[in-house]
């Protein structure tokens, strides 16, 4: 038994949307110039480790300034999607998913961004991206090898070599910075790009979409009707999404608990230990249905073992992220508490 989950990219540490209620644009998150962090695709090679990135010469005591632009409604814009094959795809789709920008999400995303992909071609020598020059793609080897150079004071460096896969230029779709290093193509190269538009084309449709399909169905919800508007998009940003298996566990009884669920689809059933020993059924939950508060709202331990009959879509709130906006539903929580 597996459990999937989609988080909300939305929120997360690279995209924070702000929200008006005519149109969303990319956040402060994205433009916060005066970072105390060092991103750069150097550093960020997956077979550079920590020690070494820190201690490079090229790497140490480097400030780099981004900034971000702010995109008008994307709403109605659209994506060339570009044809490739199903192998293709899934190795594109393979080396995203071992990237820590790409790896949280959801599938919907995932294949639009693989769709939106385009090839570029590369021969032995040929410069890819240029260390100080401003860039606008990220790419996914296909075939071939590249290596990455980082410039200083000391001369042209080799920091890591990609051999047949991976993934560079990170940092040009997330900001407007120029490039921190420098990769050549090592014989013939062949790779997907993806332009900084499109990729923040995608995740802003795509969140604006699941932000509606989660306030739509918090409306539903009968304990959450006397929400504001701003309460329930608040509440529908901080939501993750995650499915159960048929028989997966979602929480068991006695076990601290860390997250509060919502029922999306599908059923869950509740079991208590009796007298004997034995689980006995307490209850069944269908969409909209709630569960997991008590652990949250009074530290006690999780008060039945919850389980999925069939597949199971739950939306669920983390417990930092509970305790910070369950204000305006902390009352109603509390009042249905007895009916758990």
């Amino acid at each position: 038994m597996s459990i999937q989950s989609f988080p909300r990219f939305s929120c997360s540490t690279f995209i924070r949307l702000e929200i008006s209620f005519e149109s969303l644009v990319l956040a402060e998150s994205l433009s916060e110039s005066d970072s105390d962090e060092t991103f750069d695709d150097a550093s960020n090679a997956p077979d550079m480790d920590f020690e070494a990135r820190r201690n490079h010469p090229s790497l140490r005591n480097k400030r780099k300034s981004v900034c971000a632009e702010r995109l008008e409604d994307v709403s109605d814009m659209k994506l060339e999607v570009i044809k490739k094959s199903e192998e293709e795809a899934a190795r594109i789709r393979k080396i995203l998913e071992k990237n820590m920008l790409f790896n949280s999400l959801d599938d919907h995303q995932m294949k639009t961004i693989v769709d939106a992909m385009f090839v570029v071609e590369k021969e032995d020598s040929e410069v890819i991206i240029q260390q100080g020059e401003d860039g606008d793609n990220f790419y996914v080897i296909d075939s071939g090898h590249v290596d990455v150079y980082v410039d200083d004071e000391t001369g042209r460096n080799l920091v890591q070599t990609y051999d047949g896969e991976g993934a560079f230029g990170e940092l040009a779709i997330m900001y407007n910075s120029p490039r921190a290093a420098t990769c050549i193509a090592k014989g013939n190269v062949r790779l997907w790009a993806l332009d900084r538009l499109s990729y923040k084309v995608i995740l802003m449709q795509t969140s604006i979409a699941r932000r509606n399909a989660y306030r739509a169905f918090l409306e539903k919800v009968p304990s959450f009707l006397h929400l504001t508007e701003f309460e329930l998009l608040t509440f529908a940003d901080a939501l993750d999404e995650e499915v159960f298996e048929d028989g997966a566990v979602v929480c068991r009884e006695g076990e601290s608990g860390n997250k509060f669920y919502v029922v999306k689809e599908g059923v869950a059933v509740c079991t208590k230990a009796n007298s004997e020993g034995s689980d006995e059924e307490v209850a069944k939950l269908a969409s909209g249905a709630y569960f997991g508060e008590i652990a949250l709202l009074t530290e006690k331990p999780r008060q039945a073992t919850v389980t999925a009959k069939g597949e199971l879509r739950c939306l669920s709130l983390g417990r930092d992220t509970f305790n910070k906006i369950v204000g305006p539903l902390e009352e109603v929580l509390a009042r249905n508490m007895s009916e758990y």
